[in-house]
């Protein structure tokens, strides 16, 4: 697997990486144990860069999968903390459950853009000190809008940025993919480390997985792009992709027999879009979840008997809150 360095953080890391949002409850809940399998899976075909958050429950799974791994693994993780006592919290549970002296990255989670990173000063001061005593490597943010990602692109004492990214610009809320990568740019100019999320879209475009791989590394900007894998099989499939090896006959069938569901979280406003683009008619918007301090007009629901997986809801959904697992 090619290491690449981290930006001018000194750290190198695996252009694949290991996202484990997907070992989560909000998505595929696997046990500790099927989790610890992915993440042994994962070093074994040499991805020695994992991320995973305080919010995910899953960084027990990642300590379980590296016991007894004698390659060194770089690790990120993230608060959405926005006070120092918050982000403390985090930061000491992280220690605690990964059974580390230090992180390697440590990210504010979901910067918001120019206003939220701003209520998070005094916490990113705690994280600029824990920087100076050796307890994190580097201090980085994931963003989901570019005026998020201008904003922490613009912020000195942050060193790695760590963008929503896909061919298609799914999830991308406030603009175009080709402004986001211009954003890139700019922080590849200044040093910044460039992690990529979501490079299959939250599962949408993972019919065609070579094609959003390729599409992001050929524009020679990211240090490494992050994938959910919720089983080995998946994870030695996309190692495949990126080593440029054919996938074993073995690993397709055994992907293809994963049972897959249409999963709508809690960022759901029931604007109704998502409806309006279901041809099978399996989406509607229960009402009785309306929350209109939260400019919730309800949430969407399913019907799985009804629903094929297309993801076509998902593409066409403004707040990003669908996704095929």
């Amino acid at each position: 697997m090619k290491q690449n360095p981290l930006g001018d953080t000194g750290i190198r890391v695996s252009e694949l990486s290991l996202g484990t949002l997907v070992f989560s409850k909000m998505q595929g809940a696997l046990t500790v144990e099927e989790g610890a399998r992915v993440v042994r899976k994962s070093i074994d075909l040499g991805i020695t860069f994992i991320d995973t958050a305080a919010s995910y429950g899953s960084q027990i799974h990642v300590r379980e999968g590296m016991k007894d791994c004698k390659n060194e693994v770089v690790l990120s993780t993230k608060s959405h903390g926005k006070t120092v006592d918050a982000v403390r919290k985090d930061f000491e549970t992280s220690l605690r459950e990964l059974e580390r002296d230090y992180i390697d990255i440590y990210h504010f989670h979901l910067v918001e853009g120019p206003a939220d990173l701003a209520t998070r000063r005094e916490a990113l001061g705690f994280l600029v000190d824990c920087r100076k005593r050796g307890l994190i490597r580097a201090i980085g943010a994931s963003v989901h809008t570019i005026e998020a990602a201008r904003a922490v692109v613009a912020e000195p004492d942050i060193d790695v940025v760590f963008p929503i990214l896909n061919f298609r610009g799914l999830g991308i809320r406030d603009g175009s993919l080709d402004e986001m990568i211009e954003v890139c740019r700019q922080a590849d100019a200044r040093g910044m480390g460039l992690m990529a999320m979501k490079p299959l879209g939250g599962g949408n475009l993972r019919k065609s997985p070579k094609e959003a791989f390729d599409s992001l590394r050929q524009r020679g900007l990211l240090d490494s792009i992050c994938v959910g894998m919720k089983s080995p099989a998946e994870v030695e499939m996309n190692v495949c992709l990126f080593e440029g090896r054919r996938i074993p006959k073995r690993v397709v069938a055994q992907i293809e027999t994963v049972p897959r569901r249409l999963m709508i979280n809690r960022f759901c406003k029931g604007c109704g879009t998502c409806v309006d683009h279901c041809a099978q008619g399996a989406l509607s918007v229960d009402l009785s979840q309306a929350d209109p301090s939260k400019g919730k007009k309800g949430h969407a629901v399913v019907d799985k008997d009804k629903c094929i997986l297309c993801g076509y809801c998902a593409e066409a959904c403004p707040e990003f809150s669908m996704r095929v697992v």
